[in-house]
């Protein structure tokens, strides 16, 4: 499991026994049939009349003050709905950090599989690249440890049109996006999944300067051999480009985000994102 954060073993074990001490609602069905149980996610499945095995709690009154009718509100069993995992493989992930993307994101799938969630793990750049599914998950570390063997960083990013691809290929509802999400077309607000988890990959200006006034560069998604300035002036444009990009994700409130830096405390953040999936 070397490309795996050794620290996720026992996260995994640690959400395993809070998931045993909440019993699985077909377990809270049987202890109370009086009602029947459906999901308990904020995405809804269907609105149909009440009937006489009905959880009254999932009456819509509002509906019924309308028609003078009884309808019950059913909703998916989030928990139970597989996921969705992008991996930014363009090169502009290099200037991250390669072999910090790659642990990140196979810990990620390894964590997920490991708890029982199906997983459709890609990876892109201008396309698709990779593609594994694991419906019914799995604790076995081989499948993923193979998908991030031998990757390399390169092309552009093409988030926008992959995101899209994988939504019409897939009947999973959430998606986790582990990327720099330097792709002008890719608005958080239209992710066309339910439920959206970012994680943004990113360095400060300061850790990229080089304290030359023009500095020769090769540009990690077409390559091409770039001379560009490196003074106030590239430092502002950057930091312009930096405020919209992440004013586009803190402004959508039903969106997961997090930014992410070299070094920061990776045990916080699977987490943080193991509580927002799971809670």
């Amino acid at each position: 499991m070397s490309r795996i954060d050794p620290e996720c073993a026992a996260l995994v074990r640690t959400f395993q026994r809070r998931t045993q001490r909440r019993p699985p609602a077909e377990i809270s069905a049987a202890r109370d049939p009086m009602f029947k149980r459906t999901g308990s996610s904020f995405d809804l499945k269907n609105i149909r009349e009440y009937g006489p095995n009905d959880d009254p709690r999932r009456i819509d009154w509002k509906l019924m003050g309308r028609t003078d009718r009884l309808f019950v509100k059913e909703y998916y069993a989030e928990e139970r709905d597989g996921v969705c995992i992008l991996v930014d493989l363009s090169g502009s992930m290099a200037i991250f950090g390669t072999e910090e993307t790659l642990m990140l994101s196979a810990s990620v799938a390894w964590m997920l599989g490991a708890l029982g969630l199906p997983t459709s793990l890609w990876g892109f750049s201008q396309g698709i690249e990779r593609h594994l599914h694991r419906p019914r998950g799995g604790a076995s570390p081989a499948p993923v440890l193979a998908f991030f063997s031998g990757l390399e960083m390169g092309g552009r990013t093409a988030l926008a049109s992959v995101l899209a691809s994988v939504r019409r290929s897939s009947r999973y509802r959430r998606v986790i996006i582990v990327s720099d999400f330097l792709d002008p077309a890719f608005r958080p607000s239209s992710c066309p999944f339910t439920r959206g988890f970012f994680i943004r990959l990113h360095r400060d200006f300061e850790t990229l300067e080089t304290g030359a006034s023009e500095v020769d560069v090769i540009d990690p998604e077409t390559g091409l051999r770039l001379r560009m300035p490196w003074d106030r002036l590239a430092r502002a444009s950057y930091r312009r480009r930096e405020s919209a990009l992440e004013g586009s994700f803190t402004q959508n409130r039903n969106l997961w985000y997090r930014k992410v830096a070299p070094g920061t405390d990776r045990v916080a953040l699977y987490w943080a994102l193991l509580e927002a999936l799971l809670a």
